[in-house]
């Protein structure tokens, strides 16, 4: 059975969401308030696990945030505001 510790040694992050585009990463991005633009890249990646893990706790650390995990223009989670939906 493969060690899952050393899969973590071969996953690629960047902070170019250009580049994270080309490599098909998934992105965790703030946004804005009126949700036409991103305001802020905050993890690009090719692990959706860490993606994942990242996304809750932040939204558990800042509920009122506005916050997509994406891979290119598909949204595979966000968090609106409660209040917000």
């Amino acid at each position: 059975m493969p060690d899952s510790t050393l899969n973590n040694f071969f996953h690629e992050e960047s902070r170019d969401p250009l580049y994270a585009d080309r490599r098909n990463f998934y992105k965790r991005e703030k946004w804005k308030r009126d949700w036409m633009r991103v305001e802020l890249m905050l993890y690009a990646g090719d692990d959706l696990d860490k993606a994942r893990r990242m996304f809750e706790q932040t939204v558990r650390a800042r509920p009122r945030i506005r916050l997509t995990i994406r891979q290119r223009a598909q949204v595979l989670d966000e968090w609106l505001p409660p209040g917000h939906r």
